[in-house]
Parts: structure tokens; C-alpha cells; sequence
């Protein structure tokens, strides 16, 4: 039997399992809900998950190249690059579905598939793993620029608030002290 033919027989059981591996850097709570609530608008996070992690495994189960999975591995990495987590720990749900396909094949199914195929299948969630590093180190990029500009915005306006005081006068460096701007002064 070919591998294809194995995954998608296993579809159900693999990509479940997937799942339930891929929530457990979540608190337990939080983890049970994203698993039990189906509703998009009451658990958008494990409603994306999910439907991230279908699209993963359908294409992975067809060959495709990670360069057509970006957009099913975009949901979750942007997801997992606003959270407090690790690059490891964010990312490491992609290296978790080889155990999980070979657990759920079992040995005899993994010993009567052709090595090539579980190679090529391995060799595929590797390529994808690159591709998520690369996406949620952009989207942290773009975290770090966003909150820059947010500091440089809020000292600007800090700044703009002193300056309007009315009534207080604005420090220059011939107010500034001992120099009295003498030779240009201290530069303060």
C-alpha cells in the first residue's frame, strides 16, 4: 500500500493527534477549550490551529512544497510569534507529526511502506520547518518594529508635552548651568 493511500486512511486519527500535541504549550485550561470549542468566534486560536494543521497535513500527504502551504502555516506561526514563546517551543509542532505519523502507521505499516516515501514525507515536514522559522521571524521583526515605532510615538509626544507647558521655561545651554554656553557650551 502506498504511504498516500496510509495517511489518508489515518487523516482523522494523525491530524487529531497533531493537534492535541501542537496545544500543549498552552496552559491545560486554555489547551481543553481550544480542543472541546468548535465555534470560530468563541476559540479563534483553536479554530485556526486546526484548520492550519489539516491544510499541513493534506499537503504534506501530497507532495506539495512548502512554498504552496505558506498561507495554511501563516495562521498559526503569526499566532505563535505574538505569544511569549520561544522559537523552539512556537515551531517544534512541525517536527512533532513525524512521531505522530509513525506512531499512528504503526511498525507493520511503517515496515511495509517504501523508506523512500517516509523519507520524502520527512524530508517534506524538514523543508516545512524552515519555511515557519522564516515566517515567524518575520512576524517577530514586524512585532519589534511596531512596538519601536509605539516607543519613539509616545517619547514624542512626552516630549511635545513638556515643551507646551505654559508658563515654564524651556531648558537652552545658557541656562544649563556653570558654563553658561561659554565656547559653545556642554552640549546638554
Amino acid at each position: 500500500m502506498q504511504l498516500r493511500e496510509l495517511l489518508e486512511n489515518k487523516k482523522a486519527a494523525i491530524v487529531d493527534r497533531w493537534c492535541d500535541l501542537t496545544l500543549q504549550v498552552y496552559p491545560d485550561e486554555s489547551a481543553r477549550l481550544m480542543r472541546r470549542e468548535k465555534d470560530r468566534f468563541q476559540n479563534p486560536v483553536g479554530r485556526v490551529t486546526r484548520e492550519s494543521l489539516e491544510s499541513l497535513f493534506d499537503g504534506l500527504r501530497t507532495g506539495r512544497p512548502p512554498e504552496e502551504m505558506t498561507d495554511a502555516l501563516d495562521g498559526i506561526v503569526r499566532i505563535r510569534a505574538v505569544q511569549d514563546l520561544s522559537c523552539s517551543a512556537a515551531l517544534a509542532f512541525i517536527f512533532e507529526l513525524k512521531r505522530v505519523v509513525r506512531d499512528e502507521l504503526g511498525e507493520e505499516a511503517v515496515g511495509r511502506t517504501p523508506e523512500a516515501e517516509l523519507s520524502a514525507l520527512e524530508a517534506g515536514i524538514d523543508r516545512l520547518t524552515l519555511q515557519a522559522f522564516d515566517l515567524f521571524v518575520l512576524c517577530r521583526d514586524k512585532i519589534h518594529e511596531l512596538r519601536v515605532g509605539e516607543i519613539k510615538r509616545r517619547t514624542s509626544v512626552l516630549f511635545e508635552r513638556m515643551n507646551d507647558r505654559p508658563g515654564e521655561p524651556t531648558a537652552t545651554t545658557a541656562d544649563c548651568g556653570p558654563c553658561d554656553g561659554v565656547n559653545g557650551g556642554c552640549g546638554a
